[in-house]
């Protein structure tokens, strides 16, 4: 009886939770998103619009992805301009952005207990996703997409499965085919996977068994799998630009000073429709970088990066500081429970520290590129895998710690954290609601 009344409350907070959300998001890109030239959601419309026109078969100019231009195009009435399709537009993309809270409320819901999974929900949806619907962008698509790769090699730490291998591939490949952003996270799992596999193997675990073979067979699987699934766009993009991986961003304008400098140089030489023409020793790229920047200049820039994207975070929706809570939280823990963390980490250092490579590598390349683009829209892709991370941490190790209450009593540490962040998060999401959502512009 009780847990049916606790039931019938969490879906009563949900549903008034989504009503809430579609209401101050539809607000939120009516009043505040009012320009299609806005953050490149005028570009990625008419690049939906000659995925429409060419039966799926444009090519583009290797700056945006294809996939979520294709998901707008299958919305799209014949001869539907740019203009017109706009207030559409964002209507697919908020009703996309509550698809994705469901997935989340699921997947928070099987992996921790109501209140620290409601939490979660919450803080996403109305920190983040609430300024983010209501914008014609790939990001809330990136956003779920890689979150859900994330969560297929987070499982596989667990446990490997081969089939899971072959969906992870793909769903590696549709990730790259949004935003040509998840190189990097394919990397660090196709380096630490096998070598958590080499050292629980040395370490006598599993000897006996096929496992490590099967976790070895994962790793070649999703790469193959990924390399299959993409190889029809980076084949033409071999054809036309030269480079099977080509894309300007991460090509080119990574290793330049600045926007302008980006175009007036590769931009400037044609670079979305050919290898740019100019002489090889005046290109961007990490070699010719290296040769005109001395240590100093590459240590400013990377530290300059990083107070500008923090600076960025702090200036944002809110969810910095309750990320932050969070984290002084799992601090509190790391230092209470510092023998037991420090021997399960030394028995199985590689989870972990594949975690932090992500988190931490994806932060520097983000602060790099800070000095061409900025904006919450390239770190926010680092949210849910940070949250999820630090969440699941706190509940795995406070679950069974007591706080010093009333009279003598304890109580548990994670509900005393619960509690608190949900009157916060009250507070927050009602004046988030009121007085942020039909202000501030989220597509940045």
């Amino acid at each position: 009886m009780i847990a049916s009344r606790r039931n019938l409350i969490v879906a009563l907070l949900l549903v008034i939770g989504a009503l809430v959300f579609l209401e101050r998001s539809t607000v939120n890109g009516r009043q505040a998103n009012t320009r299609i030239s806005r953050t490149d959601q005028g570009a990625y419309i008419k690049y939906a619009i000659s995925q429409r026109d060419s039966d799926f078969s444009a090519v583009g100019r290797r700056n945006r992805m294809p996939a979520y231009p294709a998901l707008l195009a299958l919305f799209m009435d014949k001869g539907e301009t740019p203009d017109a399709f706009f207030d559409k537009g964002k209507q697919i993309n908020l009703w996309l952005t509550l698809a994705v809270l469901v997935f989340l409320a699921v997947v928070f819901l099987r992996a921790f207990p109501r209140h620290h999974a409601l939490n979660l929900l919450f803080l996403a949806a109305f920190t983040v996703f609430a300024f983010k619907a209501a914008y014609v962008q790939a990001e809330v698509l990136y956003y779920f997409l890689s979150f859900a790769a994330f969560l297929l090699c987070w499982n596989f730490f667990r446990k490997p499965n081969l089939l899971a291998a072959l969906l992870a591939g793909g769903l590696f490949a549709l990730v790259h085919l949004t935003k040509a952003s998840i190189l990097p996270g394919l990397f660090v799992f196709l380096v630490f996977y096998p070598l958590d596999t080499i050292w629980q193997f040395y370490r006598g675990k599993n000897r006996a068994t096929l496992r490590p073979l099967k976790r070895l067979a994962v790793t070649v699987i999703v790469g193959l799998a990924f390399l299959a699934a993409v190889f029809p766009y980076i084949s033409k993009s071999k054809e036309i630009y030269g480079r099977y991986f080509y894309n300007v961003n991460s090509t080119f304008y990574i290793w330049c000073d600045s926007w302008e400098d980006a175009e007036s140089r590769t931009k400037a030489a044609g670079d979305r429709k050919g290898w740019p023409d100019m002489p090889e020793d005046e290109i961007p790229s990490l070699k010719n970088y290296l040769r005109t920047h001395d240590a100093g200049q590459i240590a400013g820039r990377i530290f300059t990066g990083i107070s500008r994207v923090f600076n960025s975070m702090a200036g944002a929706y809110g969810y910095l500081w309750f990320s932050l809570a969070y984290l002084a939280f799992a601090g509190w823990i790391v230092f209470c429970k510092r023998l037991v963390i420090w021997r399960l980490f030394r028995a199985r250092p590689f989870p972990t520290l594949a975690i932090f490579s992500c988190l931490l590598g994806y932060y520097i390349l983000i602060a790099w590129y800070s000095q061409i683009i900025q904006g919450n829209r390239f770190v926010l892709s680092l949210f849910l895998p940070f949250l999820f991370s630090i969440a699941m941490f706190i509940f795995t190790f406070s679950r069974k710690m007591q706080i010093p209450w009333r009279g003598g009593t304890t109580i548990s540490a994670l509900l005393a954290f619960n509690t608190a962040i949900s009157i916060w998060l009250v507070i927050q999401i009602v004046y988030i609601c009121i007085f942020r959502l039909p202000t501030i512009y989220g597509g940045n």
